[in-house]
């Protein structure tokens, strides 16, 4: 019999934000655990939480067998380490600190209503099994997640500001936040047609994740069945599932099942070849798919897919490379969707012009649109790191998208 044991250790502070002021605050510690035991192709499983009894946790996942839930035991001999915990804020501070910080925003903002959640967390995880693995990863980080309400104009938000960060920078934020707000006074308009649109990877391509999932690569439901190994987008395009901490704040290293991507990016396009699909090693045996550190599970669940978040290899060090002329800055899409085959489309809540590689106004309201293939192959401009406002920490994917009024 082999086994599997996880733990992970969370706790968080969550700050509410009412009329820029601080009106509650919640605590939470919670402490997960995990064992699973193969045997004969049938998995079991058992979680609790709390401090966790691993003796009785095991005979709980053993005699979970008797389930019959079939999985493949393929376990990993990784070892390893990597903690980027620090203090960003000293926890007796947090609440006096970001109250600071939302006076100083409503200062430079006037015009805006300030409200919804900052957080500050922690976590540390662990994973091990009867095959030796030992990996181990704790990471702390600021989540700020600021809406912004044009006061008066009765609608529920109009702008928003949100990063999660290892890296406290009160000045930065707030020049970014009136950056914004200046910006959103500023009249601009733009004709119909082609044009350069900047937006952050996990806002439009969100939307376009399903066509990488591996059940339905197999199945032929997606855009990119039978394409493993192809060249499918820009020589330069390259995306991964990022679980670096360096430039996703927050995420652990190895995945639900002991597997460690390189650099702790798993690649699903390489210089434009599709390289991956997003796949648990269940679903990798079953279809025959290469493996990916894209495992997720329930404390108590049977590991399925996961993913992280958009890393897109950046091509750019400057907005102005990529886009000389005018563009647009994409600050708030919701409601698109791409059809079967991969037309993709999606009104745009608050759009910024772009001009010489800066903000100059907002605009009308507009919408955008492109295909998929072309959007990551002969339209895909390339990608700029911390771009536009640089307390973010966001890298920008810039295509040339159709855009509508």
């Amino acid at each position: 019999m082999e086994k599997e044991f996880l733990t992970t250790k969370a706790g968080s502070i969550t700050l509410n934000v009412t009329a820029g002021r601080i009106d509650s605050y919640r605590r939470k510690d919670e402490t997960q655990n995990t064992v699973r035991v193969y045997e004969d192709g049938k998995i079991g499983i058992a979680g609790s939480l709390g401090e966790a009894d691993v003796d009785k946790l095991t005979a709980d996942a053993t005699e979970a067998l008797s389930n019959g839930i079939p999985y493949p035991c393929k376990l990993e001999t990784n070892k390893g380490e990597l903690h980027t915990e620090c203090e960003i804020i000293p926890q007796a501070e947090f609440l006096t600190t970001m109250q600071r910080l939302l006076d100083r925003i409503s200062e430079a903002c006037p015009r805006f209503a300030i409200s919804n959640k900052i957080k500050l967390a922690h976590f540390a995880s662990t994973y091990q099994n009867s095959n030796g693995a030992d990996l181990a990863a704790s990471d702390s980080y600021l989540t700020l997640s600021l809406i912004f309400q044009n006061k008066g104009a009765g609608n529920l938000f109009d702008c928003a500001y949100g990063v999660q960060t290892r890296h406290y920078d009160e000045d930065a934020i707030v020049a970014d936040c009136k950056k914004m707000h200046d910006a959103f006074y500023t009249p601009a308009d733009i004709e119909a047609g082609e044009y350069p649109v900047f937006f952050m990877p996990g806002e439009i391509l969100s939307s376009m994740i399903n066509p990488f999932v591996g059940e339905l690569y197999v199945s032929g439901a997606s855009l990119l069945s039978g394409k493993l190994g192809q060249k499918i987008a820009n020589d330069s395009f390259t995306l991964c599932d990022d679980r670096n901490p360096e430039t996703n704040p927050g995420a652990c290293f190895f995945d639900d099942e002991g597997q460690v991507a390189p650099d702790y990016r798993q690649t699903f396009i390489k210089d434009g070849v599709l390289t991956n699909v997003i796949v648990s090693k269940n679903s990798s045996a079953m279809f025959g798919l290469p493996s990916a550190a894209t495992s997720s599970s329930a404390y108590d669940g049977v590991p399925s897919i996961g993913f992280n978040g958009f890393y897109v290899t950046p091509t750019a060090e400057r907005v102005v490379q990529l886009a000389p002329g005018k563009a647009v800055l994409v600050g708030m899409a919701s409601g698109g969707d791409m059809t079967p085959d991969g037309h993709y489309a999606t009104p745009v809540q608050l759009a910024y012009l772009v001009e010489n590689g800066e903000i100059v106004g907002k605009l009308p309201d507009i919408s955008i649109a492109g295909d998929f293939f072309d959007l990551i192959g002969k339209n895909y401009l390339g990608t700029v790191q911390n771009a536009f406002l640089p307390s973010m920490e966001s890298a920008f994917m810039a295509c040339k998208m159709q855009v509508s009024k």
